[in-house]
């Protein structure tokens, strides 16, 4: 049970990061020509927020979806590998006839 519950808080971190980029991201495209009001305007808070959130999940997430990226990599080699040298090791898989 432990472990379907650490999937579920996995996709709903994931959910939530996905949530978050793409919400800033979808701000600043609306509001990237607004006019501004004052020096403390309210839109270009939000604006520099919104980088500042990008800018850091950016360059968290870059080196942990690197990291990722090249372990699934090598995980796959290494699959291909065992299942390649794998393959004919029995002689009943190699189809060999054993007479007496």
């Amino acid at each position: 049970m432990s472990g379907k519950r650490n999937k579920v808080l996995a996709w709903l971190v994931l959910f939530m990061f996905g949530l978050v980029i793409f919400g800033s991201t979808v701000f600043i495209v609306i509001h990237a020509d607004h006019e501004c009001t004052s020096e403390d305007c309210s839109v270009c808070m939000e604006l520099a927020e919104c980088h500042k959130t990008l800018n850091a999940f950016g360059t968290d997430v870059a080196g942990t979806v690197r990291i990722t990226v090249i372990l699934i990599a090598i995980a796959f080699i290494i699959k291909e590998i065992i299942v390649d040298r794998s393959y004919h090791t029995t002689l009943i898989s190699l189809k060999v006839e054993l007479l007496n």
